[in-house]
């Protein structure tokens, strides 16, 4: 019996014809195709679903005990291709953020593949569990408590795998938590080379401590890329939504006197910016169809940018040519 295909790798029905629409047929498309975060994806639960708003909000309750002594303690986002890319944005974001604040930065962020992964694919890296437990421990030596994400989209990754499996054997120092967004029973149960557990071990052995809080797994099912199997697309940006979400929510938390924002609420302002930005989809399609006719004639695209800004076009160009066959990164 053929195994069911995960979602994150499936067909969009959505999508079928967008190879041959027009840049404004495009853009309605991947407007369609966005809209499922937040909406969700067939019976599956979505991004609101109550269990996985108990766990962001749980999570965020973490980060604050973790930002109150952050000197002895440490936040780890980790991830390959580009989710690494993703948690070294936001982990560098952040550590700004908690600057200004007057505390101690505390989060890092590590890659599978190294630095050198932040500009080009390093498709080795992400089959190493051995390789990405190495860089935990050396990463958060010292450190007292450790809230550990790992992010991998299709819960897949062999080296987030080796980080969380170590986790969950140090519970006393690790907090360990898991995005992704296929159900548990469709993650990865296929044996990793020298290794001796599947990503689905793993993950059930998380899925074991969750009721006790030691472990969180966030899996919204947002549904098939508009590009089959392309995660960087929605997976990436339902990715960086629920950190930011987690975080934002943390630090209006520990330092606006008598106010909490909920995770929930800074969900909600990611949907009205989802809804804003394709009410400009004429604008959009100007932009896909001029971007097509540079490509097309064999010459750029360049992305100009500056800051945090700039790092996400950096993130965007380093994917578009062994994705798309689109474009080097300039």
């Amino acid at each position: 019996m053929t195994p069911e295909k995960p979602i994150t790798e499936r067909i969009n029905p959505k999508t079928n014809n967008i190879d041959i629409a027009s840049p404004l047929e495009i853009v309605s498309l991947l407007e369609d195709c966005d809209a499922e975060i937040f909406k969700g994806w067939g019976k599956y639960p979505d991004i609101y679903n109550e269990r996985i708003q108990k766990n962001i909000d749980a999570v965020s309750e973490i980060v604050v005990s973790i930002l109150k002594n952050s000197t002895r303690n440490s936040i780890i986002l980790s991830g390959c291709g580009t989710s690494g890319r993703i948690a070294f944005s936001i982990a560098r974001s952040f550590n700004d953020k908690l600057r200004k604040f007057g505390i101690t930065p505390c989060f890092d962020y590590l890659l599978a593949g190294g630095d050198v992964a932040l500009f080009t694919s390093q498709e080795s890296g992400e089959d190493d569990p051995v390789n990405g437990r190495d860089q935990l421990i050396k990463a958060t030596k010292g450190k007292k408590k450790v809230l550990f994400i790992g992010i991998t989209c299709g819960l897949s990754a062999p080296f987030v795998a080796g980080q969380l499996d170590y986790c969950l054997q140090h519970l006393d120092k690790f907090i360990p938590v898991i995005i992704g967004f296929n159900p548990i029973q469709l993650a990865r149960n296929l044996p990793v080379e020298n290794w001796h557990k599947t990503f689905l071990q793993v993950l059930e052995d998380l899925i074991s401590v969750e009721g006790l809080k030691k472990g969180f797994l966030i899996n919204p099912i947002v549904g098939p890329e508009p590009i089959t199997g392309s995660s960087r697309m929605k997976g990436g940006t339902a990715t960086k939504l629920i950190l930011e979400s987690i975080f934002v929510s943390a630090l209006s938390t520990l330092h606006v006197k008598g106010q909490n924002i909920i995770a929930q609420l800074v969900l909600n302002s990611y949907e009205t910016v989802y809804q804003n930005v394709y009410k400009e989809k004429e604008q959009i399609a100007k932009v896909v169809k001029l971007a097509g006719k540079s490509l097309n004639s064999g010459g750029y695209i360049y992305y100009v940018g500056w800051d945090s800004l700039g790092i996400m076009g950096l993130i965007d160009a380093s994917e578009c040519q062994p994705t798309y066959g689109a474009c080097s990164p300039r």
